[in-house]
């Protein structure tokens, strides 16, 4: 087959498992994926972009370069290493995860924004993985006279998604305020703006300060 007639390798993934799927292999590992693509599909195809591919077609992959045309997006991971053919009904609709994935790409830039907003005023940042930690905060801000726990409502979902989201993290600074010398609840204006001014003076006395998190040409904070 001429170079240019090749077909792309996500298309001789999606062949190669339908082919499967035919077979009776209702799931299968990455291992036989590759091995009956190249044994029955295209021999010349290096194993290589065959592997890495993989993660490209995977509808529920965490790679950051997942396709997000639909026709391209035909694996969904059972296992590790192992996968089947996505089917909506059984998994859902293919548009939560490319949301997923948006709302994921959001999330780290505004957090980033923010850590970068506590640098320039001085702090060390590190930013708190969060699974099976639902109290802890998005990042910690040390110094050498203080802590800082930091929480971050994003400006994702409607207005009530927001609020629920504000109203936990207020909760949870609340909780673990004794760990650190303040703590802070970042979040968009229009939130901020429906919290009553003597809540908001409560809070202070507390040690829980609310911050706008403003977009200019990046997300950051005022402080």
């Amino acid at each position: 087959m001429d170079y240019e007639e090749r077909e792309p390798t996500w298309l001789v993934l999606k062949k190669a498992a339908l082919e499967l799927v035919k077979r009776g292999k209702t799931s299968f590992t990455r291992k036989e994926l590759i091995e009956y693509a190249r044994n029955h599909i295209d021999p010349t195809r290096s194993l290589t972009s065959l592997d890495f591919e993989i993660d490209l077609v995977t509808v529920n992959g965490n790679s950051k370069d997942r396709y997000k045309d639909p026709e391209k997006l035909f694996l969904f991971r059972i296992g590790r290493g192992r996968y089947t053919l996505y089917d909506p009904e059984i998994h859902g609709p293919i548009e939560k995860y490319l949301e997923q994935k948006t709302m994921t790409a959001g999330r780290k830039r505004i957090i980033r924004g923010v850590a970068e907003g506590l640098k320039s005023r001085g702090y060390n940042v590190e930013e708190v993985k969060k699974p099976g930690k639902p109290l802890s905060p998005d990042l910690i801000a040390y110094s050498d006279e203080e802590k800082i726990g930091v929480w971050v409502v994003e400006p994702v979902g409607d207005t009530r998604t927001q609020l629920k989201t504000f109203a936990s993290s207020i909760g949870s600074a609340l909780i673990e305020r004794p760990k650190y010398n303040w703590v802070m609840v970042v979040a968009p204006p229009d939130i901020l703006a429906i919290m009553p001014s003597d809540v908001r003076e409560i809070l202070e006395e507390k040690g829980i300060r609310l911050v706008v998190l403003a977009e200019e040409r990046r997300y950051t904070i005022k402080l």
